[in-house]
């Protein structure tokens, strides 16, 4: 007899190899109901992105983390964070952040994030080993994101520390510990004190805090809650995911020797790569929905009101969509299109940066420490509810010299 099929989102033993559950659902119950934390699931490619699309069904007024959820209140909005807002607000609030948010912007600070990966590679190239994350993919994409907002050097290690508190979570239940939510204050206490500093002249150097400070909407300012919201979606979505995602590129790669090799032999393939990460195993396994009214899907009733996961995770690997290969890590894959950055209004605001990151931190790996072995043994998963990725992957590799420039 099979084991019934239970999806939890908060259990480690998900977190491990969600895949197995995924092609489960999506096979068995594309439309899945857990009575227990009361949500439906959609695991189905297409199904996840109508989803997307159509936000005034699937509104993210409700929160898109379930730990998060509430009732959907627009007279009464509980906080002004563009990632929980339904068009037009969120269209609005979107046009003004991509006026100083430009891809010309991110485009420009290549290099000096080549310059940032290659300073964390450059305290472990002579040494010969390395925890990825702890010594470079969990730490350059908090300085990539605070040079972006213009936080000072001295105050990122804090902001880094704050960000893996922030999305801890426990095995099996979805309240938000005590050292997370601490965490999260800490965040809004810091960035509330930073925006005194910036009115009063006393931070140098501007950045995207500074821009944000001086736009308007509809002749007024931002306010201190909408000024917030953009801080904590950039520091918590801008750091945590890349991060995960760089270090589940070198974990896959490790376990595919002809792929890695044909990525240091051929840097030109790096941004294929980081697609295929993404479509593959996404940083970010769910979003979730508030139905806005009663939908009928696959023969289930699904009710207004009820929390609905998108499952992204699971969508993209869908065998409806990329055939029979679809569980299968494959650089040269060249997918059309996936959701690992969501889509329609909600695509991910920093997905410009998230790919170029990625793709600078994998080819300076590739490039100075390409031979690298990973210790599968005593590697450790990072456990949240949606955000997916290694805490330690600890890793050897033929010592190198460290880079004049950077060094000095």
């Amino acid at each position: 007899m099979a084991e019934a099929l239970v999806y939890n989102p908060y259990a480690f033993t998900v977190h491990d190899n969600p895949y197995d559950t995924y092609r489960r659902l999506r096979d068995e119950a594309p439309a899945y109901w857990n009575p227990d934390l009361r949500f439906w699931a959609l695991s189905r490619f297409d199904d996840v992105l109508e989803a997307f699309r159509n936000y005034e069904t699937y509104s993210s007024a409700g929160g898109v983390a379930l730990e998060g959820r509430r009732p959907i209140d627009k007279t009464n909005p509980r906080f002004s964070e563009i990632i929980e807002m339904d068009p037009p607000e969120h269209t609005v609030m979107r046009g003004l952040v991509s006026r100083v948010f430009t891809v010309r912007r991110v485009a420009q600070m290549e290099d000096e994030i080549r310059r940032i990966v290659n300073h964390y590679i450059d305290t472990v190239i002579e040494s010969g080993h390395a925890d990825l994350m702890a010594d470079v993919a969990g730490c350059f994409p908090m300085d990539v994101i605070s040079a972006v907002l213009g936080i000072p050097e001295c105050d990122r290690d804090t902001l880094r520390e704050c960000a893996d508190r922030g999305l801890v979570r426990e095995d099996g239940t979805m309240e938000i510990p005590q050292e997370g939510v601490e965490a999260i204050l800490e965040v809004l206490a810091y960035f509330t004190e930073d925006f005194g500093r910036r009115r009063a002249g006393e931070v140098p150097g501007g950045g995207l805090v500074s821009d944000l400070l001086e736009l308007e909407v509809d002749g007024r300012a931002l306010t201190e809650q909408e000024l917030l919201g953009f801080c904590l979606l950039f520091v918590f979505a801008g750091f945590e995911t890349t991060a995960k995602m760089v270090g589940s590129a070198v974990e896959l790669l490790s376990r595919h020797p002809d792929q890695r090799a044909a990525v240091v032999a051929d840097p030109s393939l790096v941004p294929q790569t980081v697609e295929e990460v993404v479509r593959f195993h996404s940083s970010t396994q769910y979003m979730h929905r508030t139905l806005t009214r009663d939908v009928e899907l696959h023969g289930q009733r699904m009710q207004e009101g009820n929390s609905v996961l998108l499952l992204i995770g699971a969508a993209n690997q869908d065998e409806r969509e990329y055939g029979p290969t679809a569980g299968e890590f494959d650089i040269f894959r060249n997918p059309e299109r996936h959701v690992g950055f969501g889509y329609g209004v909600h695509f991910c605001l920093g997905a410009a940066l998230a790919r170029l990151e990625g793709r600078v931190a994998l080819e300076e790996i590739h490039r100075r420490m390409g031979d690298y072995t990973v210790d599968h043994d005593n590697k450790v998963r990072f456990h949240s509810g949606n955000v997916s990725g290694w805490r330690t992957l600890p890793i050897s590799f033929t010592p190198g010299p460290r880079l004049v420039s950077v060094a000095g």
